[in-house]
């Protein structure tokens, strides 16, 4: 498991506390769901680094990865439903 793998779950951890116990134990025995937190922490990151570029397309970048984000918030719910 990396490092993207585990801040990615940590970062659901903190947005679902109420989920905490079911995303520790699908975790660990779901590898697609361990490839979603990888994706998510990505997003996140991405959405984090945008925000503060200068660059002109810097909103617009941000606000692609918040969506991918969001939607991949979605596929996890998915999962643990």
């Amino acid at each position: 498991m990396d490092q993207a793998q585990k801040r990615g779950l940590a970062r659901l951890l903190l947005l679902w506390p109420g989920r905490r116990a079911e995303l520790r134990q699908r975790f660990s025995q779901d590898a697609r769901l361990v490839e979603l937190c990888e994706a998510y922490e990505a997003a996140c990151e991405a959405a984090s680094y945008w925000s503060k570029s200068a660059a002109q397309v810097g909103p617009a970048r941000m606000r692609e990865y918040e969506t991918l984000a969001k939607e991949t918030e979605q596929d996890i719910l998915s999962r643990l439903s």
